[in-house]
């Protein structure tokens, strides 16, 4: 049996939701309900009993890079482990888990227990949808968290009824959402070396996912502080050159050379309002127009995420080397994550939702973070609990993946016995769909690549289903949800 329960960490500090958030064992359903407990499973058992109230994947997943089985959820010292494995099966390179229950809920507040996978492409997943027909609203999913290592939240809500064809031919559908990284604040780097090197070109590589940079700059070895990497160019005092400043510079990415494009010159144009963005291994090469005296490189990355005030999406690792003349040296690296203030794959934390005919309002650690008006979730549905391995979710590192898992001490649900809600006891499943649930791409809310069905069990059920594309028309409105941010 697990160790007792009521044990407390010590107050966190987490930047861009909270000044800090309790590290409880759990977190209670919000006060002022009459919940029920409904569904506990803290996997205090045999890892043959999982079969008693959970099905399983066992097959490939189209849209991800592992195939997902049974064999990869195992059931050992009171936790649930969902284990990636570099293996080749069902015709992909890797394998991992995804499981969910059997029986369906309709409303409640489900809590899960969890922390993350160290594989750096990982998509961790707890999670509901909607798979079988729909009587009331439309076919939907609710992404609690799509986590990502190190340190990142995703929240979304799919509709999965309504699609549209966009301006390029493609079919779209509704998504909408939110997402954190809890290490925001990161944007600023500045490289100042103790002995100057002699330098013609600097060359920077990242393989972060999105590699957004608004400025580099190549300063000479001075005695006293140098400016900081976001600062305005006329900010720069007189007698300090910055070699990059207005140099060409030369960018591959994917490891592809691609054309000169006058974009390029926002990462060295000294406004650090402007940024170039890729979401391939991005590498730059800034030609300094001759031998230099190096004393410092800075990078200014990221993106300010007004709803919050942070930064976010700045470059969580690179390599950056100097060219001689004769051959190119490493002067500084950062290994993806490592920097990173908050570690979810290091500890424990409490990821949930309430869920009611009005509202979708989603929890980290007992504390309200986000929350969605309902207008279409009114069909009961399973919980999930997922691993996936997606090239959206970080660099490919397969040093990171074979052996590491995503652990989850616990599921709850309760209801509130005032409502209307409702719970299905092993329903029939829909069809052979349901088992090949998987999951899609995580982007910030907004974006075009958050909103194409790559869920494998949701675009072929949606597909199904729809029978006829909705006219443009019936695109769901963007609405604001940021301004309900606490």
């Amino acid at each position: 049996m697990k160790a007792c329960r009521r044990v407390f960490f010590s107050a966190c500090a987490v930047v861009a939701i909270s000044t800090f958030f309790s590290m409880r064992l759990f977190a209670d359903p919000p006060a002022g309900k009459n919940w029920k407990l409904v569904f506990h499973d803290d996997f205090d058992y045999p890892n043959e009993r999982l079969d008693d109230a959970w099905l399983s994947q066992n097959g490939p997943s189209g849209h991800i890079l592992c195939s997902r089985w049974r064999d990869n959820a195992v059931v050992e010292n009171g936790s649930l482990k969902l284990v990636n494995k570099k293996e080749k099966r069902g015709g992909q390179e890797y394998t991992s888990a995804s499981v969910w229950t059997k029986k369906m809920f309709r409303y409640g507040y489900f809590e899960c227990r969890y922390k993350y996978s160290k594989a750096t492409f990982s998509n961790n997943s707890f999670w509901l949808i909607q798979t079988g027909n729909v009587a009331e609203g439309k076919k939907f999913e609710i992404d609690i968290n799509e986590g990502h290592y190190p340190d990142e939240i995703n929240i979304n809500l799919h509709n999965w009824s309504d699609f549209w064809t966009d301006e390029n031919g493609k079919k779209r559908h509704g998504a909408e959402g939110m997402n954190f990284c809890l290490s925001a604040g990161m944007q600023n780097k500045s490289i100042a070396l103790d002995v100057p090197v002699r330098a013609s070109k600097i060359r920077l590589r990242s393989a972060s996912k999105p590699a957004i940079i608004n400025e580099i700059r190549v300063f000479p070895k001075i005695s006293g502080s140098y400016p900081s990497p976001d600062c305005a160019e006329d900010a720069i005092p007189m007698n300090l050159e910055n070699y990059a400043f207005g140099a060409p510079i030369s960018v591959s990415v994917d490891g592809k050379p691609q054309e000169q494009n006058a974009s390029y010159s926002k990462m060295n144009d000294g406004d650090p309002s402007t940024s170039f963005s890729a979401w391939k291994p991005l590498c730059v090469e800034i030609d300094l127009g001759g031998l230099k005296d190096v004393g410092c490189i800075q990078i200014f990355s990221g993106k300010i995420r007004k709803e919050v005030g942070e930064y976010q999406s700045f470059l969580r690792d690179y390599v950056l080397e100097v060219f001689d003349g004769n051959k190119w040296s490493v002067i500084s690296s950062l290994e993806y994550g490592s920097d990173a203030k908050v570690d979810l794959s290091e500890t424990f934390r409490v990821y949930a939702l309430e869920w009611n005919e009005q509202d979708l309002i989603y929890y980290l650690d007992g504390k309200e973070i986000f929350r969605q008006k309902n207008e279409f979730c009114f069909a009961p549905s399973s919980v999930y609990l997922s691993l996936a391995l997606g090239n959206w979710c970080g660099p490919i590192i397969d040093e990171s993946v074979d052996g590491s898992f995503m652990e989850v001490d616990y599921v709850k649900v309760w209801q509130d016995e005032d409502l209307k809600t409702s719970i299905l006891s092993d329903p029939k499943r829909p069809d052979k769909k349901a088992a090949s649930s998987s999951q899609k791409s995580s982007k910030p809310s907004g974006s075009e690549a958050n909103a194409a069905p790559e869920k494998q069990q949701s675009a072929a059920d949606g597909a199904a289903n729809a029978k006829k594309e909705s006219p443009a028309a019936n695109k769901p409105k963007k609405r604001n949800f940021f301004k309900n941010f606490q």
